[in-house]
C-alpha cells in the first residue's frame, strides 16, 4: 500500500488529527496537515507532502502537544490525548491564511523589487504610499 493511500484511509477515521505515515527513515503527511506542518515547523510544502526524519518525532509530538493538536501515526504509538479543546480545526484555518498572506507578500516584494530597479525614485513613492495606508 502506497504511503498516501495509508494516509487517506487513517484520515477518514481521524479527521481531526493530524496524521502521519512511517515510510523508510522519514514520516509523512499530505494534504491539509501539511499546511499546519508548515505553519508550525517551517517544513516546506511539496506537492502537498511534507517529510521529516524519525528522529524529529518527539518535537513534532511535543509542539503539536502544546498547540492542543491531535497526532495519530499508523503504529497508533502516538496517539495524543483526544482533547475536547482539540484545535485542529483553528490551526489548520490560521496556517492556510498565514501561507496566504506570506505568498502575497512576496509577490508584493517581487514587484516592489522591480520598480525599484528600474527607477530608485519609486521607493520615495513607494514608502509614502505605504506611511499613509
Amino acid at each position: 500500500m502506497k504511503t498516501i493511500d495509508k494516509y487517506l484511509k487513517f484520515k477518514e477515521m481521524y479527521k481531526d488529527h493530524v496524521v502521519i505515515i512511517k515510510s523508510g527513515n522519514f514520516y509523512y503527511t499530505f494534504l491539509d496537515d501539511t499546511y499546519i506542518f508548515n505553519y508550525l515547523f517551517g517544513y516546506q510544502r511539496r506537492e502537498n507532502k511534507i517529510g521529516f526524519p524519525l528522529n524529529a518525532k518527539a518535537k513534532v509530538k511535543s509542539v503539536l502537544n502544546r498547540n492542543n493538536v491531535n497526532l495519530i501515526d499508523d503504529d497508533y504509538a502516538y496517539i495524543l490525548e483526544s482533547k475536547n479543546d482539540n484545535a485542529y480545526q483553528n490551526i489548520l484555518r490560521d496556517a492556510k491564511s498565514n501561507l496566504l498572506v506570506n505568498n502575497m507578500l512576496k509577490n508584493l516584494m517581487n514587484k516592489i523589487e522591480i520598480k525599484i530597479k528600474k527607477e530608485e525614485a519609486n521607493y520615495e513613492l513607494i514608502k509614502e504610499f505605504v506611511d499613509e495606508l
